[in-house]
């Protein structure tokens, strides 16, 4: 069972809960209780990722940064914070790229995309053994946003209509990790959009 129906709902927009930070178990990160209790500590390694992650919240308050307009390399833009909690994830065991992207993307859908072992594949045809947490995320994000903005017209059409369980509107980010997803995980044998679908591929 897919879990576009659980992990699409985005609760409050600008507060990092606890239960948000476990919502990457949805999509099959391993972690546990164990490894979301230090992020609300008062100070060490995890207590600074969780500072980092709100910042990017704070960052975007109207939620209206667009990732695939963004300029990755400008040192004071605003990707920058997204990329500054991802490396500080390095310092914390068990959380790095995948699971903070995947906690970031419900709160901010457009701003920050989803890093993925299947997304990763996808783009370069394997995937690092060792943790991610700076050099291979750094490393997808442009190739990840070259190929949003060529097809930004036809993503944006895929997704007309078609909503999150909560009622927002979804995010070309959020539609392009669905169809690559499926794409690497069924060979899009079963990627195919209908009405009664939200998911675009069945998810």
């Amino acid at each position: 069972m897919y879990a576009f129906y659980s992990y699409d709902r985005m609760g409050s927009p600008d507060v990092i809960s606890p239960t948000d930070c476990l919502a990457p178990v949805l999509l099959n990160v391993r972690m546990s209780y164990a490894h979301v209790l230090p992020l609300f500590h008062s100070a060490g390694p995890g207590a600074n990722l969780l500072s980092c992650m709100r910042q990017v919240l704070e960052t975007d308050s109207e939620q209206l940064i667009d990732f695939i307009e963004l300029d990755l390399h400008d040192p004071d833009g605003p990707w920058q914070v997204v990329d500054r909690a991802i490396s500080t994830s390095g310092a914390v065991k068990h959380l790095k790229a995948v699971a903070v992207t995947k906690m970031l993307h419900r709160k901010r859908p457009s701003f920050v995309p989803i890093f993925d072992r299947e997304i990763y594949r996808f783009y370069f045809g394997y995937y690092p053994m060792r943790g991610s947490y700076a050099a291979e995320p750094r490393s997808l994000w442009p190739v990840l946003q070259a190929d949003l903005r060529l097809n930004r017209s036809w993503l944006t059409e895929l997704i007309r209509g078609r909503e999150t369980p909560d009622g927002r509107e979804l995010s070309l980010l959020r539609a392009a990790d669905i169809v690559v997803w499926m794409h690497m995980v069924t060979g899009c044998g079963r990627a195919v959009a209908t009405n009664d679908s939200p998911e675009l591929t069945t998810l």
